[in-house]
């Protein structure tokens, strides 16, 4: 039998052990353990036969939408026992994320769905249930993980910082609070018109080397050797962490293309002094800095962006795609 409810503070330790499960890749597989004490989302789980089955999160944060403020929604963190993959959770789950909505209503929530997972797309858009919430697609979200590197090393005073945050006001879904989750380590720069945060979260969330595949598996230690002489990141060791940080609360005010290649060139020799091999950025793909971004060394990764509605269709943007800010993904 199946029970679906909100976590408790007893059901956070088996929540850690299956969002630490490893995700299985080409060559390497990680794993992404999050510590959800003090957290300030609902969050979601299943459980079978008295185990945990399943778990997701929902958050409402304050948002601005049109100019205006508005309580609107994040989902994320979805994660299945691998044993009990295929069965029928996923329905069980979406009735216990309608009791919470119809109790605690909010327009529409926004979502991502990883370019390639063609399963999630399948069960969540193309075969939803009419009980289900509706997704509708609302463009590409590009994550660049950017490889840190020795440069200049700044940073802004928070309170000129936050004010420059009311040029967020004008774009669509940008936080109204930058709120600090629990045990976060933040810094903010501000660049002649660009301001922006790192946030290092390795005390809730990290990125764990499981294992390596195929050539990997003997050839990471000279890999490592021209690593260290050309001075990038190594490839860790298994059960190893990737020390990264995310950039979040991105804005200026107007378009400043000179201004973000010196922000985020300080930015990573902000990260770099802190001991970070990664700092995570996400930018919408029609946004005009990800050409800028891309110039720096990185990694690329592409998600489908949904607003995700109960009732009626989502009303167009004033300011094009919608904001995300990646940690809460």
């Amino acid at each position: 039998m199946n029970e679906f409810r909100l976590a408790t503070g007893a059901d956070l330790t088996e929540m850690l052990a299956l969002s630490a499960l490893p995700v299985p890749g080409n060559w390497i597989d990680l794993s992404y353990p999050r510590c959800f004490e003090g957290s300030r989302d609902q969050l979601l789980i299943g459980r079978s036969q008295g185990q945990l089955a399943a778990m997701a999160v929902r958050a409402t944060p304050q948002l601005w939408r049109g100019g205006r403020p508005h309580r609107l929604g994040y989902l994320g963190g979805l994660r299945v026992a691998p044993r009990l993959q295929g069965r029928n959770l996923l329905a069980e789950g979406f009735a216990l994320l309608r009791r919470l909505h119809e109790q605690d209503p909010v327009e529409e929530y926004l979502a991502t769905i990883v370019e390639g997972n063609q399963l999630a797309h399948q069960l969540l858009v193309e075969r939803a249930r009419p009980s289900w919430p509706r997704f509708f697609p609302a463009g590409v979200l590009c994550t660049l993980a950017l490889e840190t590197r020795p440069g200049p090393i700044r940073s802004s005073p928070i309170e000129h910082a936050l004010s420059c945050l009311e040029w967020g006001r004008t774009r669509e879904f940008f936080p109204c609070e930058p709120l600090e989750e629990p045990g976060e380590r933040r810094l903010w720069l501000e660049e002649d018109g660009m301001v922006g945060a790192l946030r290092d979260l390795s005390a809730s969330r990290q990125t764990l080397v499981h294992g390596y595949h195929g050539p990997l598996r003997w050839l990471r230690p000279v890999y490592n050797v021209w690593q260290r002489l050309r001075r990038r990141p190594p490839l860790p060791a298994p059960g190893s962490p990737i020390r990264g940080g995310y950039l979040g609360y991105l804005c200026s005010d107007g378009y400043r293309p000179a201004s973000f290649w010196k922000w985020l060139q300080s930015m990573l020799g902000l990260g770099h002094s802190l001991g970070l091999q990664w700092i995570y950025l996400g930018l919408s793909e029609s946004s005009p800095y990800l050409r800028i971004a891309r110039r720096f060394r990185h990694r690329l990764y592409r998600s489908q962006v949904f607003r995700v509605r109960y009732q009626g269709q989502p009303t167009m943007l004033t300011e094009g795609e919608p904001y995300l800010e990646l940690a809460w993904l």
